[in-house]
């Protein structure tokens, strides 16, 4: 591949476009030796092409390269976007690499940290501030089975080893032999990379899902932790601070195997087995980790001592464990750290060979608390014993560690729709109860006032002896589930009940009376031992999310409820959805109001409110960098304890490389607590906020009119689904979960179709909607308005509407109305081409009001080297678009399927999500 496009720009990134062009001129190579010169050159024919078309339109040319692509014989093709799909990756590894080396490229590694307390300190915030942050401090990411990772776990891997050979390449001591040998397996990875087959032939199982997560999980582990909890911990020492090792920075969720909501693959069944995997693999993890902490601590007794604590636990332990005792006290007796090593160690393989089903009654770990308690006891007779620094070593790192992931790795979410558990509820109470009409037909007032009274009820609704609908005995089984794991594993293995698409309280009381019946909540006994979390998504529903929580926690019995639960009261906040309904200007806008009034509603009750952001990997679904995201939330919102979940190709991005981990969660520790201290109180007068805000709301309310006319619009379903390639999504078996609901009618819908094959139709067209209809029009009615130094004063001192404004303009960058062009011309009916001219009049306006705003000539022009990435890419995206509208026109209009041709279209599918790295 050519790698002209790259050599143009300055040395300030040199090694990257290095890198880079190494990469490609391998692929070209391979691609010259594998399928020959001809194919090669239509490789580059199509990428000349297209840059040329991007720099001048010429109508000749464009029909020229449409003609031959539709000519080009379908194996010609399929390499053709192989070919461009590879580049994608092999460049995306080779950023990822230079975003841990070094800063002259968008997104480096810094120390995240130590900048953040440096503020803190310059703000002279107290000691004793900052340790009570630090001891709620919880930052947790969710990892979601949503399905936007379009690359195979088989390619993953390659690119990791590429990273990695990258990473061997950058050492400046290699002597050229040993640089010459890395090319060579550069080399053999490309040539494997292009002999791998990109496409899941089979939609991917939830359990399949699961491994998925933990491969990260197990990368985090091994390295990522340790690293962020010692540079907090020195960090904290500066401000004369220590933390006991069991208090972490970080947790772990997980909605595989719990979200069941619209996914008719996951049933309570499968929840507990993936469980029961995970638990496994935690194990598998920790011995490991313990047979290495026993090479470190070989401590003698010869010549220091140990505590009497930990000299009783080892002979409970020999009395438990003789075969142990029989086999190491003659090698480790003048060494008991590596003899409590084997001790634990053993327990550990017992638990492995329990969770495979045998060596059931032998000592084993119940759950993480006595593992932790077996280390303390080492560390504290270190300690007490002339060992301080080893105390301060190994073993502290492995307590975060284990500290962090817990017995199941992460703690799984539980996530079903309102009304699925409203009907369950329905069918227990109708059992019991005659009520005219059912007890559905209650008002919401009525039904709630009924849901309290069976929570204070002794009396039990379901029974073994009754035959219920198959949804409601599923309910009834996962209550029972959670109750199950909750013994086995310890209550963090499942802390969390999330209701989608929550309306009002009797949604929540809903799930409260069906976690009754299992045991897992008893007020008159103050058991509370999961959490019902609302899920406000739709705009009317984050508007009213403040008066909906009041009225909860409004009700003594759920008042103690929560307060038996530690007093943490968790909402969360969707961002796809809400955009989804109502643009991006008005979902933004929303979330940001409903956060501050929920942050209200909690001081109001005396409880915490940790908020769960459902932020996905485009900004059409609350995506953009992490740390300005933090940081542009209300005051007082986040208060040491965050959620937000990860998904798909983001994942990959931030946690593909151990490195990538190490500094993402670094940057998202140390934001959470420079929000939390630093951004307690408002930084501007009351006056000033309520000036912005009042512009806020002008803005949205013009946004969302503009947004709501144009998804109204006569025709506009027709019009999505013909002009980008959602149709063709389900075919990429890319997530357990079905990509839309199904209609009752078999109709096409938007509402029946998810958030993200939303958001990923929009992309793959280069069309982009969510991420900026409604604000070229708004802005520019405001500016009209009179409101031009607002809007300035608004971009250049609140950090909400900067960062609005910073995502936009980075999704307006990848659109491309000329390629967004060629879609609606060759696939859409021509009486739905204005649709295309409305958008295309909105993405102006937003660019020039987004230039206005920000003061530049071009997009970008402040931030050039992210411009300039984004710029090599759009010359490989091109070519991918082009080959993809003529490969949806083949399909759509041939009378019978092609598997060539539906092969050839779903790679290209991969590799336009490759190059914009966002699916959706």
């Amino acid at each position: 591949m050519s790698t002209q496009d790259i050599t143009q720009f300055d040395s300030e990134d040199a090694d990257l476009r290095a890198d880079i062009r190494r990469m490609g001129d391998m692929l070209g190579e391979t691609l010259r030796g594998l399928w020959g010169e001809e194919l090669y050159e239509l490789v580059e024919y199509v990428r000349s092409s297209t840059r040329t078309l991007r720099e001048s339109p010429n109508p000749e040319l464009r029909e020229e390269l449409i003609k031959k692509l539709d000519e080009t014989e379908l194996w010609h093709v399929i390499r053709t976007v192989r070919a461009f799909t590879s580049y994608f990756h092999l460049a995306n590894v080779a950023e990822q690499h230079h975003r841990i080396e070094f800063k002259g490229v968008a997104g480096a590694r810094r120390e995240w940290l130590e900048e953040a307390f440096d503020r803190i300190r310059d703000a002279n915030i107290p000691s004793e501030e900052i340790s009570d942050v630090v001891n709620r401090l919880e930052v947790r990411p969710v990892y979601t089975a949503h399905p936007t990772e379009a690359a195979r776990r088989s390619i993953l891997n390659k690119l990791r080893r590429v990273g990695e050979l990258l990473n061997e390449r950058s050492n400046p001591r290699l002597l050229e032999s040993e640089t010459r040998r890395i090319d060579r397996r550069l080399s053999e990875v490309v040539e494997e990379i292009l002999q791998t087959d990109e496409l899941r032939h089979t939609r991917p199982s939830p359990a399949a899902e699961a491994r998925n997560i933990m491969y990260y999980m197990e990368d985090m582990f091994r390295f990522a932790i340790a690293e962020v909890e010692e540079a907090l911990d020195d960090q904290l020492e500066t401000f004369g601070i220590s933390r006991e090792p069991t208090i972490r920075s970080m947790r772990f969720g997980t909605w595989v195997g719990g979200d069941r909501d619209g996914n008719p693959n996951v049933t309570h069944d499968l929840t507990r087995k993936i469980l029961d995997l995970q638990h496994e693999r935690a194990l598998k993890m920790f011995a490991p980790a313990i047979a290495r902490l026993a090479q470190t601590l070989s401590q003698s007794t010869r010549i220091v001592e140990i505590s009497k604590e930990l000299a009783d636990s080892l002979e409970k332990d020999r009395a438990d464990l003789p075969s142990v005792w029989d086999e190491f006290w003659n090698l480790d007796e003048d060494e008991p750290y590596r003899l409590k090593c084997a001790f634990i160690y053993e327990r550990l393989l017992n638990g492995i060979s329990a969770a495979e089903g045998s060596a059931l009654n032998k000592p084993r770990y119940a759950n993480v608390q006595p593992l932790l308690a077996d280390l303390q006891l080492m560390l504290d007779s270190l300690e007490a014993n002339e060992s301080g620094a080893s105390a301060n070593g190994e073993i502290r790192r492995l307590m975060q560690r284990i500290s962090a992931f817990g017995m199941t790795l992460a703690t799984m979410d539980i996530r079903q729709h309102a009304d699925v558990t409203g009907a369950a509820v329905n069918e227990l109470i109708d059992r019991v109860d005659s009520i005219d009409g059912g007890f559905g037909s209650l008002s919401m007032d009525d039904r709630s006032a009924r849901l309290v009274e069976e929570l204070n009820s002794k009396r039990v609704l379901s029974s073994r002896a009754i035959t219920f609908s198959p949804a409601t005995t599923e309910i009834l089984n996962l209550v029972e589930t959670v109750r199950q794991a909750q013994d086995e594993y310890g209550q963090p293995v499942i802390e969390s009940w999330i209701v989608a698409m929550t309306r009002d309280i009797d949604d929540l009381l809903a799930v409260l009376v069906l976690a009754k019946e299992a045991g897992l909540v008893v007020p008159e006994e103050g058991i509370a031992r999961i959490s019902v979390v609302p899920l406000f998504e739709e705009i009317e529903d984050l508007r009213r999310s403040h008066e909906v929580m009041d009225r909860f926690l409004s009700i003594p019995e759920i008042k103690s409820l929560v307060t038996s639960a530690g007093g943490v009261v968790e909402v969360m906040l969707g961002y796809s959805d809400s955009n989804k309904d109502g643009g991006i200007t008005t979902s933004q806008w929303e979330l940001y109001k409903a956060q501050r009034e929920l942050r209200t509603i909690g001081q109001k009750h005396g409880v915490a409110m940790r908020l769960f952001h459902g932020r996905g990997g485009t900004v059409g679904r609350g995506g953009g960098p992490t740390r300005d995201a933090v940081m542009a939330q209300p005051y007082a919102t986040v208060d040491g304890r965050i959620k937000i979940t990860e998904q798909g190709e983001v994942i990959s991005d931030k946690y593909g490389l151990p490195e990538l981990a190490r500094n993402h969660l670094e940057l998202s520790v140390a934001a959470v607590i420079e929000a939390s201290l630093l951004h307690a109180e408002p930084h501007h007068s009351d006056e000033k906020l309520e000036e912005w805000f009042a512009a806020m709301d002008w803005i949205s309310d013009k946004a969302y009119a503009k947004y709501r006319s144009l998804i109204e619009t006569d025709g506009f379903v027709d019009y999505f689904m013909d002009s980008t390639p959602v149709e063709e999504l389900a075919g990429m078996n890319i997530g357990s979960r079905p990509s839309r609901r199904a209609s009752a009618d078999g109709s096409r819908s938007i509402d029946d179709l998810r958030a993200i094959p939303w958001v990923f139709g929009w992309m793959q067209s280069r069309q982009i909607v969510p991420g900026y209809f409604g604000v070229g029009h708004a802005l520019r009615e405001a500016r009209e308005a009179g409101m031009e130094d607002v809007l300035a004063e608004m971009f250049n001192e609140w950090a909400f509407f900067n960062t609005f404004i910073s995502n936009v303009e980075m999704t307006l960058v990848k659109t491309s109305m000329e390629i967004a062009g060629r879609y609606v011309d060759t696939l859409v009916d021509p009486s739905l081409h204005h649709i295309f001219e409305g958008i295309k009049e909105e993405r102006n306006r937003s660019i020039n009001e987004v230039l206005r705003i920000t003061a530049q000539d071009n997009l970008l022009d402040k931030q050039p080297v992210l411009k300039r990435t984004l710029a090599v890419r759009e010359y490989y995206v091109d070519p991918l678009n082009y080959l993809q509208v003529s490969l949806l026109a083949r399909r759509r209009s041939a009378e019978d399927d092609d598997p060539s041709v539906e092969r050839a279209l779903l790679l290209s599918i991969n590799g336009v999500a490759a190059g914009l790295k966002n699916t959706g």
